[in-house]
């Protein structure tokens, strides 16, 4: 079996995750680490026991593909120049900073024939994935309830909790409705700590087919939540990030055999059920990574492609707009044309 050549561009948290998990993988050749700071490079070089690249030129030079894990501000010039050199390419999200930086990307992936997938890495989570087939011809989606909060981390500062947490579910959501965005409403929690309402944001979204979205994320709640809820024409769908499951609920008439026969005081009766789904167990990052050298094989799409990263990211640049629009309201209106 001819192996899949990797490098990881990055050597931070989530860089030595993606080092790690590829060096679980059979059908991966882990051939070293690049990192600005050679020391950090050094160090996951030696725990892993691989190259530790000293350019981008020599990483390109040994090669097939490569996990882009820096800091946000570099996807566009660090993606680049490894698609524009052939080089598939697994971009942490998100995808770049700016509409220009990401249609350069597309573009670059376009005309080099190569894999562009975009790390999502909830859309990789069995429940998510059971969520949309579920959905997927089923059931007319009327609302859809996101929440992912969680107490203040050091992990990430330099972004606010909607480009940090909410993307998250910007991209999930937009998977499941399948419709575009027409209206967002956003408002945001502002604390002694943070005046400008950076870390509780909750947002409306409102699509071309009728349905709504509420999203929230935050940084300031004491406890960790990943859920997110679905109302259709059929059912009532509750779904655990975190524990990767999922329940149904339904309602509908008691079922009765003679109708003539029902007490007066029954004829109202309802009978509620709620299915507790089966969900195989899976670790999300090992299933994208797998995800990824299918993809390069010829083998599967990519499921997040960087024209469906970039729909995330313009729900979100449309969140931050929003709350930019009035410097005295709480809640402001962002119309999408």
């Amino acid at each position: 079996m001819t192996k899949t050549r990797i490098a990881v561009i990055g050597a931070g948290m989530m860089g030595k995750n993606h080092l790690r998990t590829y060096k679980s993988l059979s059908n991966v050749e882990l051939i070293g680490v690049y990192d600005i700071f050679p020391d950090a490079c050094k160090a996951a070089a030696e725990m892993f026991d691989i190259r530790a690249f000293a350019s981008m030129e020599e990483v390109a030079k040994n090669v097939d593909a490569v996990s882009v894990v820096t800091t946000s501000i570099t996807h566009a010039e660090v993606g680049e120049f490894f698609l524009n050199k052939g080089i598939h390419c697994l971009m942490e999200k998100p995808l770049a900073t700016t509409e220009e930086e990401c249609q350069r990307l597309i573009a670059a992936a376009k005309a080099n024939n190569v894999t562009l997938l975009v790390g999502h890495i909830e859309r990789f989570n069995p429940a998510v994935e059971q969520m949309g087939k579920i959905l997927s011809d089923t059931s007319k989606i009327r609302s859809l309830t996101a929440q992912r909060m969680s107490a203040a981390s050091g992990r990430i500062t330099d972004v606010d909790v909607a480009m940090d947490l909410m993307i998250h579910d910007a991209e999930v959501v937009l998977s499941l409705i399948k419709s575009k965005v027409t209206n967002i409403q956003a408002s945001s929690v502002k604390t002694k700590e943070n005046e400008k309402g950076t870390d509780y944001i909750t947002a409306l979204l409102a699509f071309e087919n009728g349905a709504t979205a509420s999203l929230t994320a935050s940084r300031i709640t004491q406890a960790r939540v990943r859920t997110l809820t679905v109302t259709t024409d059929t059912n009532y769908i509750d779904m655990d990030f975190i524990g990767q499951s999922i329940n149904v609920h339904s309602q509908g008439r008691m079922p009765y055999v003679n109708q003539d026969s029902i007490p007066e005081w029954m004829n109202y009766g309802l009978k509620g059920s709620v299915e507790q789904l089966f969900i195989p167990q899976n670790q999300p990052l090992q299933a994208e990574l797998n995800h990824f050298i299918n993809c390069i094989n010829g083998k599967e799409t990519p499921r997040i492609s960087g024209e469906n990263a970039l729909e995330a990211l313009r729900v979100i640049w449309g969140v931050q707009k929003a709350l930019g629009l009035s410097a005295t309201s709480e809640i402001a209106t962002l119309k999408i044309a």
